[in-house]
Order: structure tokens, then sequence, then C-alpha cells
């Protein structure tokens, strides 16, 4: 199943978790990888687990009495999701517009357009 739409920020936490690390992962394990400036009660968490599996996210069996997590949705399957849904949304699929937003922001630093640069010169190249 392919993700439709952008998860919230805390379910997306869940899933940063649970994909930086070797799945399957019980909730025990998901809660001590929590950022510690995070004070979530473990009924937070087992919600937020809840809601990803409803969503299709997360598959979830138990195991003696741990119950763990594996993906069903990869990492870069989401964020091509999430990334295009951006791209479309905030720079109607104008990447000029989005390199101009970067480089208006600072946020692109000489090194990095020369690294566009090149990227854009090999896609160009290669066709």
């Amino acid at each position: 199943m392919k993700p439709t739409k952008r998860l919230p920020d805390a379910e997306f936490e869940i899933m940063h978790i649970v994909w930086q690390n070797s799945p399957p992962m019980s909730t025990n394990q998901i809660i001590s990888c929590l950022d510690s400036s995070k004070t979530w009660k473990p009924q937070t968490v087992l919600t937020l687990l809840v809601r990803l599996i409803d969503k299709g996210f997360l598959h979830s069996e138990k195991t003696g009495k741990e119950r763990i997590y594996s993906p069903i949705v990869s990492q870069r399957d989401y964020l091509n999701i999430e990334t295009n849904s951006f791209f479309d949304r905030l720079h109607s699929n104008s990447i000029r517009s989005l390199v101009n937003t970067l480089y208006d922001g600072k946020k692109l630093s000489n090194e990095e357009i020369a690294d566009l640069r090149s990227w854009l010169e090999e896609r160009a190249g290669s066709e």
C-alpha cells in the first residue's frame, strides 16, 4: 500500500524511528529511541502506533507479552509522495521556484550550487 497523504509530525516521528532502526521493534524500543525532549507517556505512543497501523503504515504482531512493529510503507516511498506533494502545492511543480526559494533564503551554499549544476549537467548529458 502506498501512502496517499502527509503524516502528522508526531506520527512521522514514530515512523522515522522505525525506519532508522532494525525492525521489528517493540513498543519499549520505540519509546527508548524518542528524543529526550519528548515527554510522551507510553499511552500516547501506543495511540500513535495504533493510528499508524490503521493508516497502513505499520504491521503489528504479538510475541509473548510484547507487541512488535514493522513498516509496511518504506521511507523512500513515503518521502517520494511527501516531496511530490510539497513540490506541487508550494511550487506548482516549478524547479526554478524551489531553487529560487532556497537561494533567496540563503539555504544553498556555493558548494551546493556547484553540486546542483554538476547534477543537472549529468542529467542533461544522459538524455
